[in-house]
């Protein structure tokens, strides 16, 4: 069932075995696991079934620290979260992700790859994921010599993009028909309030913008409001703990965490064709394969560096047919907005380039391939993991907002650490390349990396937010325990990014929804 908090009597109180804080990938994976139980479900969510620009407005931050677009553009207060926005790329972590790394601060997870990997099953499930195949496997499919990169340097990987990644439209016929879940719209929580001791969690709070108030009363509480919203509302639920709920040692905010994402400039090759055989994503069963070259654990632990992974990636000009018709079929097919001067254009464009359309759809339909410009631009792009670092954080400002609530103050670092990494893996890649005769790369493209000041403006964030309660065995350590309960309070949990210690180079959201399953087979236990 989905109603509006705006249908509410001012004041009212609901109720429910389970409350879930947020309506994303994580809140709506939590709830669709008890329906059809015994167990009642109320997920508050702060905005409505369509994004609102005065409801998005809560979101505005005060960035401090380095430039961040995701603070504002990343998130999307809305039934069905920021899977309104993403484009599905799903990668699990390996067990060399989850292990202590010596050389990487504050590094290690409490938690095995074998306990996760039963939960990645199933959360390749929840996101309509195919069955996993290498790249090796991919390539013998379809003919293909896979290259001959180093193992002990570089290896190939490939992500999954989930065919339907909007959970707001995906499962919202689900949710609405489900007798005992129950979602509030326009419910914006703004308090979490315990008992006098802070060990157990009594009620929470939440507005509409209009200043209607109301209170949910659960047995247990989950915070799925992302690696920074999840801080903020711990940090606002100051009434007993002066310094923020959970927050004894300090630790709420801290070490926050992205993926850099950076272009390191343009592949020369006379392959361009082999290239795009590499390359280009695969589909099978009309699922999408992204090859990725990633750095190895040799090479990683041998020069003491983080984990990243890029790819060779082909240049679209925008009005080329290609890009077209790649935005037409997002607008069709998957929901992506776009007005009818966009449409028109699309339509434009795509039918002025009858050669591009003719082989986009070849490339698509008869040789399962993504279909990428027969000239133009080759850079190597890349995603890398930023190691922890307890004054990378989010802290309240003085400002607030209409809810009354204060504003959030981004203070976002990167360093030494990942300079090497990059430098590291754009040389590596840049050898293999010309080694196998691909192409070559000029090193001087990246001199920019040699300035450890200057670098970071070339860098950018990938609104993939993250480590803000960190999971740790120990309380002086972390905000979570190795079950994501907030240490120190016995009904509140956190099913969110914001718990991950490491974020080694892959997209969070798998691993989330992996959490967050692993999670909601301990409540079934322990509420029965």
């Amino acid at each position: 069932m989905i109603r509006d908090f705006a249908e509410f009597d001012d004041g009212a109180t609901v109720a429910a075995d389970i409350c879930i804080v947020g309506s994303g990938a994580a809140g709506i994976t939590m709830a669709r696991e008890f329906i059809g139980t015994h167990f009642s479900v109320l997920m508050l969510e702060g905005g409505g079934l369509e994004a609102d620009a005065e409801t998005q407005k809560l979101y505005e931050s005060e960035v401090v620290g380095l430039p961040h677009t995701g603070v504002h553009e990343g998130r999307a207060r809305v039934f069905g979260g920021t899977t309104t926005l993403w484009g599905g790329q799903a990668l699990r972590l390996d067990a060399f992700d989850l292990q202590k790394r010596t050389w990487v601060p504050y590094s290690g997870w409490p938690i095995s790859h074998d306990e996760l990997e039963p939960f990645y099953d199933r959360a390749d499930r929840v996101l309509q994921l195919g069955p996993r195949i290498s790249y090796r496997e991919l390539c013998a499919m379809f003919g293909l010599p896979a290259p001959g990169f180093d193992p002990a340097r570089l290896y190939m990987e490939c992500s999954q993009w989930s065919p339907k990644p909007n959970f707001g439209t995906t499962y919202r016929q689900e949710i609405k028909s489900a007798s005992n879940v129950s979602v509030l719209l326009h419910a914006n929580v703004t308090s979490i309030v315990t008992n006098d001791s802070a060990v157990t969690v009594e009620k929470i709070e939440f507005r509409t913008l209009t200043g209607k108030q109301g209170t949910a009363k659960a047995r247990v509480y989950v915070i799925c409001c992302g690696g920074i919203e999840t801080a903020r509302l711990l940090l606002a639920s100051d009434r007993v703990e002066p310094q923020g709920l959970g927050n004894k040692h300090d630790l709420v905010g801290r070490f926050f965490q992205e993926h850099i994402h950076i272009r390191f400039g343009d592949l020369l090759t006379n392959e361009r064709t082999h290239l795009q055989n590499y390359f280009e994503s695969f589909y099978r069963n009309r699922l999408k394969y992204f090859p990725l070259i990633a750095l190895s654990p040799r090479v990683q632990a041998e020069k003491h560096l983080l984990s990243v992974h890029g790819s060779a990636m082909f240049d679209d000009a925008q009005n080329s047919g290609i890009v077209a018709l790649k935005q037409l079929f997002r607008i069709l097919n998957r929901g992506t907005k776009g007005g009818p001067g966009d449409l028109r254009r699309y339509v434009r464009d795509a039918l002025t380039s009858p050669r591009d359309l003719w082989q986009l759809g070849y490339r698509f339909y008869i040789k399962e391939r993504s279909g990428t410009p027969r000239r133009g631009p080759i850079f190597i792009g890349a995603q890398a993991e930023i190691a922890p670092n307890p004054d990378s954080r989010i802290t309240l400002s003085k400002a607030r907002d209409r809810l009354g609530m204060r504003k959030l103050k981004l203070d976002w670092r990167i360093g030494e650490l990942e300079r090497r990494t990059l430098c590291e893996y754009i040389r590596t890649v840049a050898s293999e390349f010309e080694r196998l005769a691909l192409g070559s790369f000029d090193l001087s493209q990246v001199a920019f990396l040699n300035d450890p000041v200057a670098w970071v403006r070339m860098a950018h964030d990938s609104a993939h937010h993250m480590g803000t309660t960190r999971m740790h065995e120990s309380p002086q350590e972390g905000v979570v325990d190795p079950d994501c309960r907030v240490h120190g309070v016995d009904n509140l949990y956190i099913g969110s990014s914001a718990v991950f210690p490491t974020s080694a180079r892959s997209n969070p959201t798998l691993t989330i929804l992996a959490l967050c399953l692993r999670m909601a087979d301990r409540f079934k236990g322990v509420l029965a």
